[in-house]
């Protein structure tokens, strides 16, 4: 395993290089993904490029009436004990507090488990409940891509061979707004997701009627994605356990999840069904909790 280690100080000087190197130049974040690739020859590369230099990239940061910016080097462990993240987005804090052991939350960066593309991302569940916006820089300039739009396929995304992730925005979400983020492994936080399943609801005045609903699923198909027929059988009802349940299978038939050494695809199914109502139940109950319009 040999390459040309390439360690800029800057974002505009990373930017420079990707622009020189293309794909024969892979970006390092935390290196919990590609190291292992690279060990394992799954992966070639002629340089690599570590972005740990870049201090420019680690923040979170509250953008006054707009949302919530995040640098892509943010660990997951900074993003889930960030009081901002907990307040704001605790769906998020869940998910990223779940993202391998203790060691790995404090190096795997949020940026690097979406760039890296896995079906099984639980950084990206949560992010597709709020539309995110990825910013993409390259040396030519940047560019705003929606998180729907981001994933093309198993380790596959938009990214240019000159680009690279720059920054992740969270729109705010005003009002009574529930959400949480459920996971399915073998032992949970050392485990990839088996299923993953990503709930908000925002209700209106009245704690039983949602104006809208969100569900978005990891390790069911190619990519993350949105339940979005499962979304519309709950949006603008009035809550009742059977519209729960309906909606849950109305998920799964959205889902294609395969089956591997983790679960079989009958198991994902019905697992999406079960945290589906689970997480639904749970948003729910976050959002009746929270006091009316204008809190946060």
């Amino acid at each position: 395993m040999r390459f040309e280690l390439l360690q800029p100080k800057n974002l505009s000087e990373a930017l420079e290089m990707k622009k020189a190197y293309g794909e024969r130049a892979k970006v390092l974040a935390g290196g919990t993904d590609l190291l292992v690739l690279l060990k394992d020859r799954k992966l070639k590369a002629e340089a690599v490029m570590s972005l740990r230099r870049l201090r420019e990239l680690n923040f979170i940061r509250v953008e006054d009436g707009k949302g919530v910016r995040l640098g892509a080097l943010v660990t997951h462990g900074d993003a889930a004990a960030s009081p901002i993240i907990q307040g704001r987005f605790p769906d998020l804090a869940e998910a990223c507090s779940q993202v391998g052991a203790v060691q790995i939350q404090n190096l795997a960066t949020v940026g690097g488990n979406l760039c890296n593309a896995s079906p099984a991302a639980d950084a990206a569940p949560p992010l597709l409940l709020t539309d995110a916006l990825l910013t993409l820089a390259s040396a030519a300039g940047e560019r705003a891509v929606p998180i729907q739009d981001f994933f093309l396929g198993p380790r596959q995304t938009v990214l240019r061979a000159d680009e690279i992730l720059k920054d992740i925005f969270i729109p705010e979400v005003p009002g009574r707004r529930g959400a949480t983020y459920l996971k399915l492994g073998r032992r949970q936080a050392m485990e990839i997701a088996i299923v993953g399943v990503g709930v908000a609801i925002h209700l209106n005045g009245s704690d039983q009627q949602i104006a809208d609903c969100r569900i978005a699923m990891g390790s069911v198909a190619p990519i993350p994605l949105r339940a979005r027929r499962g979304e519309q059988v709950l949006r603008s009802q009035t809550i009742k356990d059977e519209l729960i349940e309906e909606a849950a299978e109305v998920a799964a038939e959205e889902a294609s999840p395969i089956s591997d050494v983790r679960g079989s695809r009958s198991y994902r199914l019905d697992m999406i069904r079960v945290l589906c109502r689970r997480a639904a139940r749970e948003a729910l109950a976050r959002a009746q909790r929270k006091k009316q319009e204008g809190s946060k």
